[in-house]
């Protein structure tokens, strides 16, 4: 029984030594004489603007809006449908075809730009936040 007793004593006393090292061991690695790190943040939105708080938001786009019909003569009971392009120089920036009588609507950035159809063509400009309409209707009676 006295071995057994004594290894117990032993196993004790490592146990205890164990403690004592690791202790000692989380307190070098916690402790430091430098100075506090400083605060970072990473955050995906985007910093704040110089816009006042009562400030409204204006939009980057402008809408080309209107009615279309198309050349049709004489009234009938069918459904006609006009295509709408918008260009800007040669480049072709939107089109829509709508029903005779229905509005078409194209946002777009600022600039000068060229609406055609059966009519032809006409020159519009676009300025942010506002709305240009030009009505397209039929002349062909």
């Amino acid at each position: 029984m006295r071995v057994i007793g004594e290894t117990m004593s032993t196993v004790r006393k490592l146990g205890s030594i164990a403690m004592v090292v690791l202790a000692i061991t989380v307190a070098a690695c916690t402790s430091s004489t430098a100075s506090p790190p400083t605060s970072t943040t990473t955050s995906t939105r985007p910093p704040p603007t110089s816009l006042p708080p009562t400030s409204k938001f204006v939009p980057a786009m402008g809408v080309v809006t209107g009615l279309a019909e198309p050349c049709t003569g004489p009234p009938t009971d069918l459904p006609s449908h006009v295509k709408v392009q918008l260009h800007s120089g040669l480049t072709l920036v939107a089109s829509q075809t709508v029903r005779s009588g229905a509005r078409y609507r194209f946002s777009v950035v600022r600039g000068s730009y060229r609406l055609t159809g059966w009519w032809g063509s006409e020159d519009v400009t676009v300025r942010v936040g506002h709305t240009v309409t030009a009505n397209f209707l039929d002349t062909c009676d």
